[in-house]
């Protein structure tokens, strides 16, 4: 799903869990997203977001798959996002299934228009 949406968005993606998160300071709207896994966000993820750098009035824009849920994890990766300064704007999921091809569509057009204003 990240790459769909950089390649819609035109914008850099950055594995992070090999990226530091200091990468993101150039940037006024970070777009990140994690799989659920236990009804919550990767465990990579949680740490890359506690390891960003402070900021002000930055916007966030969070993603998520899952097979079943998303349970806690948009609540969880706003606080910490919200702790870290930015207000997240937008949080879209996509449920996986197995057999069938992904579609990413749907989040990516909210993505955009969330962009447009």
């Amino acid at each position: 799903m990240a790459e769909a949406i950089s390649e819609a968005t035109k914008a850099p993606a950055f594995d992070m869990t090999s990226s530091n998160p200091s990468v993101v300071e150039d940037f006024d709207l970070l777009i990140v997203g994690t799989p659920v896994e236990g009804f919550n966000p990767a465990k990579e993820t949680t740490e890359f977001l506690e390891r960003l750098p402070k900021t002000e009035g930055k916007k966030a824009i969070i993603f998520c798959t899952c097979a079943l849920w998303k349970g806690r994890t948009f609540g969880t990766m706003k606080k910490k996002l919200s702790s870290k300064g930015y207000d997240t704007i937008l949080s879209t999921s996509k449920k996986m299934k197995k057999d069938t091809p992904a579609d990413f569509s749907e989040s990516i057009n909210q993505i955009q228009k969330a962009l447009e204003k």
